[in-house]
């Protein structure tokens, strides 16, 4: 007879532990199966615990998200939503029969209406350019016609290209028919040469025409360099990306830089240094960014420069000077005055500095003119510098004021004149060939016409002024109309209403879904024989009702249906005189219905009333020690009084203010003088927040988890007593089996 054994070992946290089948018996299927019942004892239902109280703080911190969403938007003392803010009640819509005034209303105004006059707009000082800064489109070199065959190039009018074929052309009048061809139109652009005898091309007066450009068709093309030389001005408008040095020889008059390659400028009194070498884009963008009460642009329709003070009104102050260079005096050589608003309103007329105006809680806004203004633009003559003998100088409205001088020569036919016109930009025109000493300079509103003098003499002078006058008809007031808003005020309750009604919903569903007992947390062990899908079913399931009849969240309600009814000391209606009344369905549990029709009338009615009744605040002053003698209105006080206090605000308060204290007593995180926050935040807390850590549910989890430490230590314990047993018993078992084949081995052997 002979027997074998099989024994196995193992280590488990330093304790070694035999398992094999010297017994036959599976030791790690009984210790297991002895651990599992010891969990479901107590670890299970400790692990349960925990969950458990981990989903309840989430539910709670869901409902305390609802309440501070709902308290921010309704109980904010600034907000355009807020039952607490009195204006909201009081609100107004103004309207203008003309929109050359545009309006609007504020809570301190009343109905009404009201005609506005306005006869100058406010406007800012200005530096600006007299005419384009840049040299019209023009060549460099004498043109060569001969080897225009095949020749092309591209001319861009104000953004569109049009392709100039120049086979046919032989000359100045070919090229004007070459170019008009292309563009459509004979009254677009004219081709002309300059003093230089270069080709220059310039838009015709009144076509309309701003922006010229010529560019080649391609690299390969030479048409544009035979008719415009090597070196030629490509566009009647400054590329603002260009350096300061390129710009420079585009402009009438060039730049002047110092031996440096810079120039300053000097504006409201800040110097500010520019090197030849930075973009207009960037010299444009260093002026704008930097504070001087001035901004830098440049007009690419018109091709101006103008910097314009930041403020509007005649006594917005705004100086332009060169420090070093001529930037200033060439391209901002034009300056121009700040103007006053006048605005006349109900025949009281008003100046002002900017173009709005606000009385009675109205703010008027004036954008044009609302009558009929007319400039008138006249020449006087200098007394003391007329020796030129002109008595009669006419200008048409168009021409810019400032300061004229003219000059007399006589040709050498002794019978004809030049005479030179020096415009206030120090720039000159001269006409040629008057016999009798008049002439016209320009033309349409830009006309000036000097009339013959009664005696010409050959170097003799004019001096003559142009000044403008703009005399306003008011013929045309605009009538403005400030009426109650009382759809604004009716959103206002109504909106409050549905949040209040989806709120106490919310609550309501919570504190009466009833908990079911089948469905405890799962535990691991559990959830290792489920599929996902059935985790997240039963989940589900567990989770209905952790917040059944809660008494913080029934007390809740119960203080907010209870601050909506009680009546409002001195308030002479009440909610339901709004036509705001508990649905009749109790199912309904408390939410708010809304009579359309008296709630309008309401509004209409008495406007003030209803603000009183959300709005009004505590007049009496507080006891408690700590603040005594304060006004118990001011809500900062809240967190600071006591039940007494308390007590008689609430009683001397609107619903709005009511609203707020409950609401604040439930999620705030500020600390009342009982030591506590918001009642709901003591009891799950909320991120952010002190009470994120401090609050009775997370205390309890803690608890729970050190209970679960303290369990799953006794549980390896016992797991490890269990296997020391069954280890002594397998050793004992596999020392009988070894000797009783060593008997079995002599009996067989005698």
């Amino acid at each position: 007879m002979s027997s074998s054994s099989s024994i196995t070992t193992s280590t488990v946290n330093g304790v070694t532990r035999i398992t094999g089948l010297a017994s036959g018996i599976d030791v790690d299927g009984i210790v297991e199966s002895l651990v599992s019942a010891e969990k479901a004892k107590k670890l299970n239902k400790l692990e349960q615990k925990v969950q458990t109280a981990e989903w309840k703080q989430e539910a709670y911190q869901s409902i305390i998200t609802d309440v501070t969403d709902f308290a921010d938007t309704y109980f904010s003392t600034t907000g355009s939503s807020s039952i607490m803010k009195a204006s909201n009640f009081l609100q107004y819509a103004a309207t203008s029969d003309d929109d050359v005034v545009t309006v609007s209303a504020a809570s301190t105004a009343s109905a009404g209406s009201h005609t506005v006059s306005v006869s100058q707009l406010a406007t800012e000082a200005t530096y600006s350019s007299s005419a384009s800064v840049s040299k019209e489109v023009q060549g460099s070199a004498a043109a060569t016609y001969s080897s225009l065959t095949d020749e092309s190039f591209v001319i861009t009018l104000d953004g569109t290209d049009y392709t100039v074929d120049l086979d046919s052309v032989t000359g100045v009048d070919s090229l004007q028919t070459a170019i008009d061809d292309a563009v459509g139109s004979t009254t677009k652009v004219t081709v002309s040469t300059n003093s230089s005898g270069y080709l220059e091309i310039t838009a015709q007066d009144d076509s309309g025409v701003q922006a010229i450009t010529i560019s080649a068709t391609s690299t390969t093309d030479s048409g544009l360099s035979e008719l415009f030389g090597s070196d030629p001005v490509l566009s009647n408008r400054l590329d603002t990306s260009d350096t300061l040095a390129v710009i420079s020889t585009q402009l009438n008059t060039a730049l002047t830089f110092d031996t440096d390659g810079q120039f300053a400028i000097t504006i409201n009194g800040t110097t500010t240094e520019f090197d030849k070498s930075t973009t207009l884009a960037t010299m444009i963008s260093t002026i704008n960014s930097a504070d001087l009460g001035a901004t830098l642009a440049y007009d690419s329709l018109t091709g101006e420069l103008t910097l314009t003070a930041d403020a509007t009104g005649a006594g917005s102050t705004l100086t332009a000077a060169d420090s070093t260079g001529n930037f200033v005096s060439t391209l901002l050589n034009v300056e121009t005055d700040g103007t006053d608003a006048i605005i006349t309103i109900d025949d009281v007329k008003m100046t002002r500095s900017t173009n709005s105006v606000t009385v009675d809680g109205v703010t008027y806004t004036a954008t044009a003119l609302t009558g009929t203004a007319t400039t008138t633009t006249s020449a006087t003559v200098s007394s003391t510098s007329n020796t030129a003998g002109y008595s009669s100088i006419t200008t048409g409205s168009g021409v810019s004021t400032g300061d004229y001088t003219v000059s007399v020569a006589q040709n050498a036919d002794g019978v004809t004149w030049d005479i030179t016109l020096t415009y206030p930009d120090n720039s000159t025109e001269t006409v040629t060939g008057s016999t009798d000493g008049s002439a016209t300079f320009g033309s349409g509103t830009d006309a000036i016409t000097l009339a013959a003098p009664t005696t010409v003499t050959a170097g003799t002078t004019t001096a003559f002024t142009v000044t403008s006058t703009t005399t306003f008809t008011n013929d045309d007031p605009a009538t403005v109309t400030v009426t109650q808003d009382s759809d604004s005020i009716y959103d206002l309750i109504s909106n409050f209403a549905d949040a209040y009604n989806e709120l106490i919903a919310t609550i309501n569903d919570a504190i009466d879904e009833d908990a079911d007992s089948d469905y405890p947390p799962l535990t691991d062990e559990e959830k290792e024989d489920m599929t996902d899908d059935e985790i997240t079913a039963w989940e589900a399931k567990a989770k209905v009702g952790l917040l059944e009849s809660d008494s913080t969240l029934e007390d809740l309600l119960s203080d907010l249906r209870t601050a909506l009814y009680d009546s409002v000391s001195g308030s002479s209606i009440t909610l339901a005189d709004l036509g705001i009344t508990t649905s009749s369905d109790y199912s309904d549990q408390g939410t708010l219905e809304i009579d359309e029709d008296t709630l309008t009338a309401a509004i209409t009615s008495d406007p003030e009333a209803i603000m009183e009744l959300f709005t009004q605040t505590a007049t009496s002053t507080a006891t408690t020690s700590s603040v005594s003698g304060k006004s118990l209105g001011n809500n900062s006080i809240l967190y600071s009084i006591n039940a007494t206090d308390l007590n008689t605000r609430y009683e001397e308060e609107g619903i709005a203010y009511r609203f707020f204290d409950i609401l604040e007593q439930n999620i705030s995180t500020s600390t009342f003088s009982s030591g506590s926050e918001g009642a709901l935040l003591e009891i799950a807390g909320i991120d952010g927040d002190t009470s994120e850590t401090d609050n009775t549910l997370t205390s309890l989890i803690e608890k729970y988890e050190d209970e679960i430490s303290e369990e799953e230590d006794r549980i390896d314990d016992y797991e490890d007593t269990m296997y020391d047993k069954y280890t002594t018993l397998e050793t004992y078992i596999s020392t009988m089996n070894s000797q009783l084949s060593a008997i079995s081995s002599l009996t067989s052997s005698s």
